[in-house]
């Protein structure tokens, strides 16, 4: 963990966590992974990564005197999260375009950035492997203020029967959404947080992946949930969790 992630239980106080956002329990063993929720048998695999992205995000150096944030050598930047939502209704009016077709070109751009950032990612932290390179990504997700990730039962194959189930508890698209026009959208919105994991996936395995959000919390649903399949398999995947209770 980076020097300023580092939190004691006893540090972490559960007012100040439900205020914040949907409730995520802090670990409850010393070496439990703190930055996503995995099956216990994951656990090992997703601690190594919290290591090494640990270790990127500890090279951290912030000096507004000449308007840089580097993070291991990589520029960074803070974007308003609001200002970022609220992208592609401005992008829809001002094109004259129909907001579906916003929230499409919205998802793409993140899915580009995922890509990008897993590639560069993977590079500078010399990350082989598929499954490390794919662990990587839910806790950079966490650091980078995007979301938490659970994962839930999937199968990460690297091949056309890769299926991954998650819910992002604390999805910022979600949250910026309910505060401004609350809990009743007639569509999933977080199309950023589906791009942006289907992009670092595809990067990680060599797939063509895509992400669809099946509850939304901007709906009113309890969580944020996404499928992740292969392009060609997307819509079989998503009627199969459907099926079984996802």
């Amino acid at each position: 963990m980076p020097r300023w992630f580092r939190k004691q239980l006893k540090d972490i106080k559960i007012e100040d966590q439900v205020g914040a956002g949907p409730y995520v329990p802090p670990p409850k063993r010393q070496n439990q992974v703190q930055t996503v929720i995995v099956p216990p048998e994951m656990e090992p695999l997703f601690f190594k990564a919290e290591e090494y992205v640990g270790k990127f995000f500890d090279d951290f150096h912030w000096d507004p005197t000449k308007g840089t944030i580097l993070i291991s050598g990589n520029r960074y930047l803070l974007i308003s999260a609001e200002s970022f939502r609220d992208m592609t209704r401005s992008l829809a009016s001002e094109l004259e375009i129909p907001e579906e077709k916003a929230n499409n070109l919205y998802y793409k751009l993140a899915k580009y950035v995922g890509q990008s950032d897993a590639r560069r990612f993977h590079y500078t932290m010399n990350v082989q492997d598929p499954i490390g390179k794919l662990s990587a990504g839910p806790v950079h997700f966490a650091y980078t203020g995007n979301a938490f990730v659970s994962l839930l039962p999937s199968n990460p194959s690297p091949d056309d029967n890769y299926i991954l189930r998650y819910d992002h508890p604390q999805s910022f698209e979600a949250d910026v959404w309910i505060r401004k026009y609350g809990a009743h959208s007639t569509f999933p919105v977080c199309y950023w947080n589906g791009g942006y994991s289907s992009g670092w996936c595809s990067e990680s395995f060599g797939l063509k992946l895509e992400a669809r959000e099946i509850h939304c919390r901007a709906k009113g649903d309890k969580v944020c949930r996404f499928v992740m399949a292969p392009k060609d398999k997307i819509e079989e995947v998503v009627s199969d969790s459907y099926k079984q209770g996802f």
